[in-house]
Order: structure tokens, then C-alpha cells, then sequence
């Protein structure tokens, strides 16, 4: 480092004209290194240029490309030789002199030289005074022109330095950003392009669910409607068929009583016939005799006829004949009667059996229908349940008087779509806090960059550069143009950017990062404006301020006071008021968002006590539709029609004398076919319920196929007559004739080998079966030592599934 020691006029004075002559010659290269350097000094307001640059490279698709960057580099290229040499020789001359005017004691023999000189008095002292007077003033000014220089100098050479440790770091840090901003914009499109997939599918299954759902409710009123008037239907029918239950109940029980008397009757009856069947047999058989004695007589006749001839003899014996005959015709009508009246209670019993069989079918569908009611009035207490908790989450979504949601499934799709738009909120207030923290880096490195401006104002008013310094200053004004431009170009570039993803994609534009982008660029044109007014007051400060130049030459850079500080503290003490501000406003939404809802609960509980009062005023008495008067109303219903067909029925008994035809009343007509509709109603849902039995076991069936052939690697096939056939996965059959499986019957409770006993597999089998079956009685360890078998051979033979 050079020391930055003061000079004053007589440290000037000292140097003999060899050491003027190394004072200029160290003046001009210093002037020509001060040209050197001041050409290749860095461009002021560098971090807003490279923070700039580094946000818009992170925004942008493409690298932007850094023009005052490279103008730099190439100059330093160019330069860095002739500087590096001008530079060295500069400093070591300049702290020779420095040191010689700390160290050197010469002031005394200039002062002892001057004053040898002054004893001569030359003519014209005065005017030689003034010469040297002015020759004086100017070494004092060139010393603090070279203390200036030199200061000036370290400090820029400090601050290259700096500014290219921070520019090869920002550099990396720019790349390694550049490169992550490429990697993270890929993901982007690519979930972008996924997302945007996704929403079109979305898109597609809800409008296919919205045309679902509108099918869905057409189909669902029309089923409400169905369901009410089955509803109606099942009640009437309910009444209808307790009615008609206490009516078959009491047909029944007279028939029972009739089936009774005519059981008595027929085992009477029975008896009766089986004792006249054998009176009959035994008749037959003295009727056989007495045939057999007929003959034997009419032989004897014959034979006593030849003999004899005896009339009286003859007409005894066709009296005894003819009164056999006639006992056995009376017995033949009896027999005739008998078997006619047995045919007719045989046609009773099975009257009776029927009527038997009708009795039972009215029991099952007296004890369907007692099902059904307790069915309905589970779904009825269901339903009110629902009711109340419809009304009850119903209440939480109404706004002015009016219901927000219809149905549980709209709440649902708004909670989602809410879920939905929070995550991309969150996904966007993640996406904005780093543009925001770095947009407040930017502010506060403008901020620094004023402050150190204004400091560097304030040292420039209090050390007025010479005039020197005004191409340098020429140079930082062509430099700042050039840095304007850029910053406009770049400017137009981002716009173009915005521009294009708002056309592109419109959906991930973000309107508040283009906000606060804008935002900051009006703060540096704000920035802008202020510079070039302290440039204005600056060169006014100059003009007004030159005539002092020369009082001021030799004044020490001011020391830095603390109104930097002082600033600090108070963005430091703002910063932490904005924190504060920001989470008091968090806490005042949570309160409102809390009270909101407290007073939502009290709405919600106002109305349910209104609704408890209400209901506590009113007493029900009755229900217009109850069970009661819907049992009378078909009981009623059902008087009537009986007694109309019982007035039919006596007006046609009175009648009947003059009909040609016969015929029966249109009420008994209505009634049976009503019965018949009814039966045919029972007969379609026996079959719809046996086919849907059908269905059940098929699905099961098949479950539990698959399920034995996943767990247990047998394909399970059920055959009528209680019959399973079993084939293993591991050996199965080559054709379709099953040789290779194991038929189990199970009303036999036997075993049979599909190829039959003398097949390959039954043979093959033929120890296990033996071991397990026979002696062990173990059919499970029986199929699992033939499953474990099969398998190490499908295993061997490189055939396993």
C-alpha cells in the first residue's frame, strides 16, 4: 500500500534538478498511468448493471450477452501490459518521493541554498519573489495532485480487484443460476405440457360427468318418482294383503276345518270301502262257490234229470238260482256306488292338498310383505335421519337466504377447486418470494449505491478535481450512455419476453412479478433522474466553487460521518416496522377469518333454536298419511267390492232363470283379474329373483375359482348333480376330455380319476391316493403332496407357469 501522507510546500522544494526532472517524469507517468487506469475503471452503478443482468439471464430463455463486460475485457487485454509497467514505476517513484518528504532532511540546506541566494539580491528580486512564489504554489499543488493520484490510484486498483473477484464469482453464480433456470425451465414445460394434458382430460371428464350427472339426475327423479308411487303401491298393497291375509287366514281355518271333517270322512270312508271290498271279496268268493256248486248242481240236475226227472226239484233249485243272481247284482251296485264316491274324495284330497299349497304360498308372502314394512319403515327412519343432516350442513352453505351449494357432491368439487387454487397460490407465492427478496437486494444495493454516491458527491465537492480529470469524466459519461442503452435494450428485450409468454401462455403469466419488475424500473429511472440533478448541482458546485480551487488544494478527504449509519439503522428499523406490519396484518385476516366463522355458528344457532322453539309450539296429533287410516281405507276399499259382487251374485241367483248363458258378475271378473295380476306380478319377481340368485352365484362362483387357482393352483370346475372337478395347473389336461383331473362326488362321498383307474394319471397317482385317501383319510394333504409334486416336475422340465 502507498502511504497517504500529506505534502506540503516545502516537502516540494527540497529535489536539486535531477529530482525535479524524476518528479516530472514521475508526474507524467502518473498522469499517463492515471489515463491508463482511469480508461479501464470499472463503469459506476456495476451491481445494478450485473444484478440486472443476472435477473434477466434467470427470466429469459436465452443467455443474455454482456457488452460492457467484454468492452472491459478487451480493454484490460489491450491495456494490461502497458499498465502493469506505467503502474510499478509510478508507485515506486511516488513512494520515494513520499518518503523522501517524510524522511529527508533537505529542507534544511533548501532553506540554507535559498537563502545564500537571497543574500546576493539580484535586481530584480521582486519579480523573482513572485516567480518563485508561483513556482512554490504550483509544487504544492502537484503534491496534492500526486497524493490525489496515488489515493486515487490504490483505491481503484482495491476496487478492480474487488470488482473482479465479485465479477468471476457473479459470473459462476450466474452460470450455475443459468444452467439451474434452464434444468428448473424444462421440468416447467414439461409439467406445464403435462398439466396442460391434464386439464384437457380434466376437461373431458368433466364434461362427460356434467352429462353423466344430468343423465344421472333425470334418471334420478324418475326413479324418486318410481320410488314414491311403489312406495304408495307397496302400501296399498301392504293393506291390501293384510286384508286379504285375515281373509285367507279365516278361508283357511274353514278349510282346514272342512279338510278335517272330510279327512274323517275319507278315512271313514276308507274304512267303509276297504270292509265292503272285503265283504266284496268274500261275497265273490261264496259267489265262486256257489258257482262252483251251480255247476255241480246242474250236473247233479242233469244227472237226476236223466234219472229222474223230478219237476219240483228242478224249480227249488232255479229259485235258489235266481236269488243268487239278484244278491250279486245288488252287490255289483253297491261296489258301482262305492268306487264313485271314493273318486269323489279322492278329487277332495287333492282340492285339499292345493288349498294346502296356497296356504303355504300366502304364509311366505304374508311374511315378504311383513319384511317389506319393516324394510320401509327403516328407510323411512333413514330418511328422516338424512333429512336432519341435510338440513343440518344445508344451513352452513346458505348466503342471503339462498343456498350456494345444491348437493354435497357441488360442495365437494368447490372444496376441491378451492384446494386447487390455493396449491397454485402457494406454488406462485413461492415462485414470487425469491423475485421479491432479490428485487429488495437490488433496491438496497441502489440504496448502498446512492449513499456511496452521495459520499463520493460530497468528497468531490470538498476536493474539486482539476481539470485533468475531464476526460475521465467524459469517459464515465460515454460509459454511463453506453450502460443506458443497454439497460434500455435490455429493457425492450424482457419486454418482449413478457409480451411473448403472455401470448404464449397467457395461464402462466404472472401479473404482479410484471408489476414490481415495473415497479423497479421506474425506481431507477427515479435513481436516474436524481443522478443526473446531483450531476447538474455538481457542475453548478464547480463553477461556482473554482475561484476557491486554490484555497482548497491540500484539504484531507472529509472523514465519513454518520449519517451512512445513521440510514442503516433506519432502513434496518424500517425493515423490521415491515415484518412487524406484515404479520400483524396475518393475524388480523386469521381474527377476521375466526370471526367470520363464530358468526356463521351463530346464525347457524339462532336458526336451530327458532326451528327447536317452533317445533316445541306445535303438537302433532296425527299424520295425514299413517298406517292406520291407510289399513281402514283398503279395508273399506275391500268391504265394498265384496258386498257389490255379493249384490251381483244374489241378483243373478234371482235371475238366473231367464240367462241363456252363464254367467258371473263383473266385480267377481275385476277380482280375479286382479288375482291373476297380482300372481303374475309374484311370478316375474321369483324370476327376476331367482335370476339374479343365479347371477350372485355365478360371480361367487367364479370368485372362488379364482381364488382356489391363486392360492392353491387348482382349476376348480362345479358339474350337476353335486359333482367338482379338479385339475391342476401345473399337469393340466392335453384334450378336452378332462383325463388329467379328480371328480369328487359329493352325495357319494367318492373320488374318480378323470381318465379312468387304468389311465397314466391314475396310475401316477395311485400311491399318494393309497397313502393319503386310504390309510390317512386326508384329502388337503393328499392335493397338496400332488400340487408339490406337479410343481417340481413342471419345475425339471422347465415348463413352470
Amino acid at each position: 500500500m502507498i502511504p497517504r501522507t500529506p505534502q506540503g510546500p516545502g516537502s516540494d522544494r527540497t529535489p536539486s534538478a535531477p529530482g525535479s526532472r524524476r518528479g516530472s517524469v514521475s508526474s507524467n507517468s502518473n498522469s499517463n498511468s492515471f489515463r491508463l487506469t482511469t480508461s479501464s475503471l470499472p463503469r459506476p452503478q456495476t451491481s445494478l448493471r450485473e444484478s440486472r443482468l443476472n435477473a434477466i439471464r434467470g427470466s429469459s430463455k436465452q443467455p443474455s450477452y454482456n457488452l460492457l463486460a467484454q468492452e472491459g475485457k478487451q480493454l484490460s487485454q489491450s491495456q494490461s501490459q502497458s499498465q502493469s509497467q506505467s503502474q510499478s514505476q509510478s508507485r515506486s517513484r511516488s513512494m520515494s518521493q513520499s518518503r523522501q518528504s517524510t524522511t529527508s532532511p533537505t529542507f534544511p540546506r533548501a532553506t540554507s541554498h535559498e537563502s545564500s541566494k537571497e543574500n546576493v539580491a539580484p535586481a530584480d528580486a521582486d519579480k523573482y519573489e513572485a516567480q518563485r512564489r508561483q513556482i512554490e504554489q504550483l509544487k504544492a499543488d502537484l503534491g496534492t495532485l500526486r497524493y490525489t493520484i496515488t489515493t486515487v490510484e490504490a483505491d481503484q486498483e482495491i476496487a478492480r480487484v474487488r470488482q473482479e473477484n465479485e465479477l468471476r464469482k457473479a459470473r459462476a453464480l450466474a452460470d450455475d443460476e443459468f444452467k439451474k433456470k434452464q434444468a428448473a425451465e424444462s421440468e416447467a414445460h414439461t409439467a406445464l405440457r403435462h398439466v396442460e394434458r391434464l386439464q384437457q382430460e380434466l376437461q373431458e371428464i368433466r364434461e362427460s360427468q356434467d352429462g353423466q350427472k344430468a343423465e344421472t339426475e333425470k334418471r334420478a327423479k324418475a326413479s324418486e318418482e318410481e320410488a314414491r308411487l311403489l312406495r304408495e303401491q307397496i302400501e296399498d298393497l301392504s293393506a291390501a294383503k293384510d286384508e286379504q291375509s285375515r281373509l285367507e287366514e279365516r278361508k283357511v281355518a274353514d278349510l282346514q276345518t272342512q279338510i278335517q271333517t272330510a279327512s274323517n270322512q275319507i278315512a271313514k270312508l276308507e274304512q267303509d270301502a276297504q270292509a265292503r271290498e272285503d265283504a266284496l271279496r268274500s261275497v265273490q268268493e261264496q259267489l265262486a262257490c256257489k258257482d262252483n256248486s251251480i255247476e255241480q248242481l246242474e250236473t247233479e240236475v242233469l244227472r237226476l234229470k236223466a234219472h229222474t226227472g223230478d219237476a219240483d226239484t228242478m224249480a227249488i233249485i232255479r229259485r235258489e238260482l235266481s236269488e243268487q243272481v239278484q244278491h250279486i247284482r245288488h252287490l255289483e251296485a253297491t261296489n258301482e256306488k262305492q268306487l264313485a264316491e271314493l273318486k269323489r274324495l279322492r278329487q277332495n284330497h287333492k282340492a285339499v292338498e292345493i288349498v294346502e299349497e296356497e296356504k303355504a304360498s300366502l304364509l311366505r308372502k304374508l311374511d315378504a310383505a311383513e319384511a317389506v314394512r319393516a324394510e320401509l319403515g327403516e328407510e323411512r327412519r333413514q330418511r328422516g335421519r338424512l333429512e336432519a343432516e341435510r338440513l343440518a350442513w344445508a344451513a352452513y352453505l346458505e348466503h342471503e337466504g339462498q343456498a350456494e351449494f345444491d348437493s354435497p357432491e357441488a360442495m365437494a368439487r368447490a372444496l376441491v377447486q378451492e384446494r386447487f387454487n390455493s396449491a397454485s397460490l402457494l406454488e406462485k407465492l413461492g415462485s414470487v418470494q425469491p423475485q421479491v427478496a432479490e428485487r429488495d437486494a437490488l433496491i438496497k444495493d441502489l440504496e448502498d449505491e446512492k449513499a456511496s454516491l452521495a459520499t463520493q458527491l460530497e468528497h468531490l465537492r470538498s476536493n474539486p478535481v482539476n481539470a485533468t480529470s475531464d476526460k475521465a469524466r467524459q469517459r464515465f459519461d460515454r460509459q454511463r450512455v453506453l450502460a443506458e442503452k443497454e439497460v434500455e435494450f435490455l429493457r425492450a428485450q424482457l419486454k418482449s419476453y413478457d409480451t411473448e409468454d403472455m401470448t404464449l401462455q397467457p395461464e402462466a403469466y404472472d401479473e404482479s412479478k410484471a408489476q414490481r419488475i415495473q415497479e423497479l424500473e421506474s425506481l431507477v429511472d427515479k435513481y436516474k433522474a436524481e443522478v443526473n440533478n446531483l450531476e447538474s448541482e455538481l457542475r453548478s458546485a464547480e463553477a461556482s466553487n473554482s475561484g476557491q480551487a486554490a484555497a482548497a488544494a491540500g484539504v484531507k478527504r472529509p472523514f465519513p460521518t454518520e449519517d451512512t449509519a445513521e440510514s442503516h439503522q433506519h432502513h434496518e428499523q424500517l425493515g423490521q416496522l415491515a415484518r412487524k406490519n406484515r404479520k400483524l396484518q396475518d393475524d388480523v385476516t386469521s381474527l377476521e377469518t375466526k370471526h367470520k366463522v363464530l358468526q356463521k355458528e351463530l346464525s347457524v344457532a339462532q336458526e336451530q333454536l327458532a326451528a327447536a322453539r317452533q317445533s316445541s309450539n306445535v303438537r302433532i296429533l296425527q299424520m295425514r298419511s299413517n298406517p292406520t287410516d291407510d289399513y281402514q281405507a283398503a279395508k273399506q276399499a275391500a268391504i265394498n267390492e265384496l258386498r257389490n259382487e255379493n249384490a251381483e251374485l244374489r241378483l243373478l241367483v234371482h235371475d238366473g232363470d231367464t240367462s241363456k248363458f252363464p254367467v258371473v258378475p263383473v266385480s267377481t271378473l275385476i277380482a280375479l283379474q286382479r288375482d291373476l295380476q297380482t300372481a303374475r306380478d309374484e311370478t316375474a319377481s321369483a324370476r327376476k329373483k331367482c335370476q339374479r340368485l343365479k347371477e350372485v352365484w355365478t360371480d361367487k362362483s367364479a370368485e372362488f375359482k379364482e381364488a382356489v387357482f391363486q392360492l392353491l393352483g387348482w382349476h376348480v370346475t362345479f358339474i350337476p348333480s353335486n359333482k367338482m372337478r379338479l385339475e391342476s395347473v401345473y399337469y393340466p389336461s392335453e384334450t378336452d376330455e378332462h383325463e388329467r383331473s379328480i371328480v369328487f362326488d359329493g352325495e357319494r362321498g367318492s373320488m374318480k380319476v378323470g381318465g379312468g383307474p387304468r389311465s397314466a394319471f391314475a396310475l401316477k397317482i395311485s400311491d399318494m391316493r393309497k397313502y393319503w385317501v386310504s390309510e390317512k383319510n386326508c384329502i388337503p394333504g393328499f392335493l397338496a403332496a400332488l400340487t408339490l409334486e406337479l410343481y417340481d416336475e413342471a419345475v425339471r422340465e422347465g415348463v413352470e407357469k
